[in-house]
């Protein structure tokens, strides 16, 4: 009866050598450059993320991303979606929209509507 357990390196010794831990450690610098939508290219010319915490049940928190240097447009995360939002003129205050997204942020107080026929959504600047 043959066996298959020919292979010349045992896979715990394998796990423990110099190549398979620099390989490893390779990966993990790469995937720690990954911005918000998998890539170091989705963040370039991203400000700081700024929270915010909505009045919704349970509180949801949305993240916004202003683009730089003019905020003409922004990336907004809530939960696991993401939208693109353009800058539109406001008489105070700052506003953008997106598909079926509207975001407008006065004195660190934001109204949020995500969804087609959402209800708007108070949400508070944190930090």
């Amino acid at each position: 009866m043959k066996t298959f357990d020919t292979c010349p390196v045992h896979p715990r010794r394998l796990l423990r050598s110099p190549t398979a831990m620099a390989l490893a450690a390779a990966a993990a610098v790469a995937l720690s450059a990954c911005g918000t939508n998998g890539s170091p290219a989705a963040d370039a010319g991203l400000g700081p993320a700024v929270r915010f915490v909505c009045n919704d049940t349970p509180p949801s928190t949305i993240v916004a991303r202003y683009r730089q240097p003019d905020a003409s447009s922004m990336t907004l995360r809530r939960a696991d979606s993401v939208a693109e939002l353009q800058r539109q003129p406001a008489a105070s205050g700052a506003r953008y929209e997106g598909a079926n997204v509207q975001f407008w942020e006065h004195q660190g107080e934001v109204q949020l509507r995500w969804g087609p026929n959402a209800m708007p959504l108070r949400c508070v600047r944190q930090g």
